[in-house]
């Protein structure tokens, strides 16, 4: 039986993107690193919010939702992948206050935890760390699934999306079971719908043409969608790259830019 259960969790690691040899954050990078945890519907949430050295508190920012490895209530494994750690070991890159929540339970999809990531959002707004009116999301993997998926839902949020090696439709389902895995298509209803409410802000995708993880025809498909309904939408893939294109796209000046651009005042 232990050798059964010990298979199922390594598919659903290696299923999920779970990062094994997770990178350690430097001891000296400068970063105000403020601890925003709360309990929401009985369920303990940590969420940190980051300052570098180049952000100004109070301004703009970004809500980055991190992937399946990164799950739990610890407070510091968000901050170790993608984003987090690129602004913060490059602040000068990415001068954003940063909202970094985690996610407590593995088998979920972020939109489950919808309610909790609101309430973060409206308790750093109320502390006065960010400007609401200059907010965007991003996230990696299932994270990028979450930027899609609660992006869609909440437009009027933010005012650009980058979801990086995410997928349009949920792959565990609200009881915690995986669901099968079909391959996306731009005429997918789902797709199409996802696709109809994120037209309403500037998106940006990121994925490697080479992911064992989640097929590339994921982010292709919403792209194309967005594309055929003329959104304001741009599409990066790279080349080689399996599932890890997310230090691709968080080194990438162009999305900084792109950032920076639509965050301005």
């Amino acid at each position: 039986m232990i050798p059964q259960l010990l298979a199922i969790v390594l598919s659903l690691s290696a299923s999920f993107g779970m990062h094994q040899n997770r990178p350690q954050i430097d001891s000296e990078v400068d970063a105000e690193v403020i601890d925003l945890s709360m309990t929401v519907n009985d369920q303990e949430y940590a969420c940190k919010v980051v300052v570098n050295e180049a952000a100004e508190k109070g301004g703009a920012a970004i809500l980055f939702l991190h992937g399946y490895g990164e799950c739990g209530t610890d407070g510091e494994k968000q901050l170790t992948v993608g984003l987090p750690k690129h602004a913060m070991e490059n602040p000068e890159d990415w001068p954003f206050v940063l909202i970094v929540p985690q996610k407590p339970i593995f088998n979920t999809e972020w939109e489950d935890h919808e309610e909790a990531v609101l309430k973060m959002l409206d308790e750093a707004a109320a502390q006065g760390l960010y400007d609401p009116k200059r907010l965007a999301i991003t996230g990696l993997s299932q994270g990028g699934h979450g930027t899609i998926v609660i992006g869609a839902m909440h437009t009027e949020l933010f005012k650009a999306a980058a979801p990086v090696c995410g997928y349009t439709e949920r792959r565990i389902s609200k009881e915690q079971q995986r669901l099968e895995e079909v391959g996306a298509n731009p005429t997918d209803p789902s797709v199409v719908k996802a696709a109809k409410a994120l037209s309403a802000i500037p998106t940006w995708f990121f994925h490697g043409d080479d992911d064992s993880v989640v097929p590339v025809s994921e982010s292709r498909s919403l792209h194309t969608a967005l594309e055929a309904i003329d959104a304001d939408t741009h599409y990066t893939e790279v080349p080689g790259a399996n599932h890890n294109s997310w230090d691709d796209a968080y080194t990438s000046k162009e999305l900084m830019q792109w950032f920076r651009d639509h965050l301005s005042e």
